[in-house]
């Protein structure tokens, strides 16, 4: 009977594991503790070949395990800034924000359909998508470019499109992060953000995805660990708050499933431990606890709410109404035909080839030219030219996607290939990189002497010695041809009108910077418009 409740309890968890093969731990989670969802990260991804046969393996474990329904595999595809498999085994597609400057509804429910294919190809069948967050606060350490922009509605209309996408193809989409991370200046993976704002004002921004999301019945939404004073009376993140979660069951009347963030982020394991987040999690009335890091908590967890219903501090009805969700949404998206079959790599290349078309066009159309002196663009394709930009500061395997508890989207890091792009139109371009120091003395003479300097940053508002090279390098440049662009959040140079022509680009993916490229070198026109307020640009 121990063992029938464990592994009727493990459906409601969904886990993560370390490794690209399955390992003990994972197959152990599956059958001896039924776990009904698994998170895959960057670190269980190595190519096409293997993902596939992993997700797969996982499914194959579950069946002969005897589990009712297949596992739902789930990863965080949010594109752009957050891409869990992107090039070379598939490709590159926009981001929130590059949806949102680009302008367009069709296109977001086409990326977001793409976006399908590519995960269903895998055998990979929920997205933790769209993002339902409002980038209201600028120097935002853990939303930025993962938001399509400022304004609610839009926010709203643009989840909306996404989830269709994405639903179109059989992959169940989970909207993020309630009830809105958007105006924190914490980032939950590293402590418990708290937002001061009375009801009223959460319902003019925060709460508005959300509301429309539960309207249209989507089928997840992802709770974040923030606490909300003036939302719920209690200082609890949401994730563990029973007023927070009772505003999105009873006041916006949501019978989906409503699941946790993960509950290893520091968020909820510093304040009430991961373990007994998870009880306080299931009382508050999630259905569904995320656990992606260590298999003793992943564990630990599942017993420690057997025991809460051998207690009585948890009732079984409580947890049979998550297990009846849970149910209704597998036997929608999932079916074991499906899920025990294997993909070709010939039916991948065909995805592959339709997404990179897409992508480009939707690129293109996002690029947004906020400024330009005039006569400047488009540049020569024979000047001397210095391309400018920030090397890696920390070690690059801390920038976003690594797959671990943390999440840096702070990373001042820029692609060496992005020096490639602008050589692809003029082949003498040199390559300057900078980390917190200023450049050499003979790296400025090598600036002084250029007929055009091109600047690349990445969030310079938070990172100051980017801020301050960019506007000695506009002082020093004076007339003299200097382009900045903004490779990931636009507000490095928005107000600063000593930066004379300044580009967005919305996401440090190669494929986004190529598209500035184009624009400067007059190849393509800027199409894209800002989807964030700004007093003068």
């Amino acid at each position: 009977m121990a063992q029938e409740r464990r592994k009727t309890i493990g459906q409601l968890f969904a886990v993560g594991f370390h490794g690209t093969e399955v390992d003990d731990n994972i197959r152990s989670l599956i059958r001896d503790y039924g776990v009904g969802a698994i998170v895959l990260f960057k670190h269980n991804i190595r190519d096409a070949a293997q993902l596939r046969e992993l997700c797969l393996g996982l499914q194959t474990i579950a069946k002969e395990a005897g589990h009712d329904q297949p596992l739902f595999v789930g990863i965080d595809q949010e594109n752009g800034l957050v891409t869990r498999i992107g090039p070379p085994i598939a490709a590159q597609l926009p981001g929130p924000m590059s949806l949102g400057a680009a302008g367009s509804l069709d296109s977001a429910y086409a990326v977001a359909k793409a976006t399908g294919e590519i995960l269903g190809h895998f055998g990979i069948n929920m997205n933790y998508a769209p993002v339902g967050d409002i980038n209201s606060e600028p120097l935002n350490p853990v939303i930025g470019v993962r938001s399509p922009g400022d304004d609610p509605e839009k926010v709203s209309q643009f989840a909306a499109a996404c989830a269709r996408g994405l639903r179109d193809c059989q992959v169940a989409p989970c909207i993020k992060h309630f009830p809105g991370h958007g105006d924190t200046a914490v980032d939950s993976h590293y402590g418990l953000p708290v937002i001061h704002k009375s009801r009223a004002d959460l319902e003019k921004t925060e709460l508005v995805p959300f509301r429309h999301a539960a309207a249209e019945g989507i089928e997840m939404v992802m709770t974040a660990h923030i606490s909300l004073p003036g939302l719920a009376g209690s200082k609890l993140p949401a994730t563990l708050s029973p007023e927070a979660i009772g505003i999105l069951r009873n006041d916006m009347e949501y019978g989906g499933l409503i699941m946790t963030d993960c509950l290893e982020m520091d968020g909820v394991r510093a304040t009430s431990g991961t373990v007994e987040g998870s009880l306080m999690a299931f009382q508050a009335g999630v259905d569904n606890v995320m656990i992606c890091h260590t298999y003793e908590v992943q564990t630990a967890a599942i017993d420690r709410i057997c025991q809460a219903i051998e207690s009585g501090e948890i009732s079984q009805q409580r947890i049979d109404a998550s297990l009846d969700r849970l149910r209704k949404l597998k036997s929608r998206f999932t079916s074991w035909d499906v899920a025990l079959q294997s993909q070709t790599p010939d039916s991948l290349s065909t995805i592959n080839k339709e997404a990179e078309i897409l992508a480009a066009r939707v690129y293109q159309d996002a690029t947004t030219l906020v400024r330009s002196q005039t006569g400047l663009l488009p540049l020569s394709r024979t000047a001397k030219t210095v391309f400018v930009s920030p090397g890696p500061n920390i070690p690059i395997g801390g920038a976003v996607g690594s797959g671990d508890a943390v999440l840096p989207t702070r990373v001042p890091w820029v692609k060496s290939s992005f020096g490639d792009a602008l050589r692809r139109y003029n082949p003498s371009v040199v390559d300057i990189r900078f980390t917190d120091s200023t450049l050499s003395d003979d790296q400025w003479r090598q600036v002084d002497d250029a007929d055009v300097v091109i600047l690349a940053t990445r969030n310079a508002r938070e990172s100051q010695y980017q801020k301050d090279l960019g506007m000695e390098l506009a002082r020093r440049r004076g007339e003299s041809p200097l382009v900045a662009i903004a490779t990931c959040n636009p507000y490095d140079f928005l107000e600063d009108r000593a930066m004379r022509t300044y580009l967005a680009v919305y996401e440090p993916t190669v494929e986004a910077f190529q598209s500035g490229v184009n624009i400067m070198y007059g190849e393509a026109t800027a199409r894209g418009r800002l989807p964030i307020a700004a007093s003068q640009a």
